[in-house]
């Protein structure tokens, strides 16, 4: 943690240097790591200004508030720091989680008389169909499937099953392993 202060035009006492360090270490837990803060503190008149400059990993953050109190626009200059950091770090988790598809309930859940089958509905708000290829579905057995998606590097393979003529998907599951969807006609 950096706090630097500097006064243009007034005297920075000791009682604004810890209300600057605390409020900066206040900062730190909001962005989870050590920040460098840069305070100039002005008077002009009867009007104290206090600008704020806070650093963290790259980003970086800038308040200016003017009032008669110099503590006072201290305080309500590291307010618009805190909104700003938290804001941010809100639309960088949101950034993050946008690629996957949102659910939302389609509808309040209606009371069933089977309890176990009240599941609600749910219903991908954002998805899109990006691309879609056409292409015949081919008579293979699960191992010339298996052979298919290993060779060519495949995360799954549509195809008829050439012992029971069914249509069967074969897939890369995330432990490494295949798995094999049969669908009941």
């Amino acid at each position: 943690m950096g706090v630097e202060c500097t006064g243009r035009n007034v005297e920075v006492t000791a009682s604004l240097r810890r209300l600057a360090e605390q409020r900066a270490r206040r900062l730190e837990r909001h962005l989870g790591g050590p920040a460098d803060v840069r305070i100039v503190l002005s008077q002009e008149k009867y009007r104290f200004g206090a600008e704020i400059i806070a650093t963290h990993r790259r980003r970086r953050w800038k308040a200016v508030e003017e009032t008669g109190d110099p503590r006072a626009a201290v305080a309500l200059a590291f307010e618009k720091i805190d909104a700003q950091a938290k804001k941010d770090a809100a639309r960088r988790r949101d950034r993050k989680h946008r690629a996957s598809v949102r659910l939302t309930p389609a509808a309040a859940p209606q009371p069933a008389a089977h309890p176990a089958r009240a599941a609600p509905s749910l219903v991908p708000t954002e998805a899109r169909v990006i691309r879609t290829n056409r292409r015949p579905i081919k008579p293979m057995s699960v191992e010339e499937a298996a052979l298919r998606i290993g060779s060519l590097g495949l995360e799954f393979v549509v195809f008829r099953d050439s012992g029971t003529e069914r249509i069967s998907v074969l897939y890369r599951r995330r432990d490494g392993n295949l798995g094999l969807i049969v669908p009941e006609c």
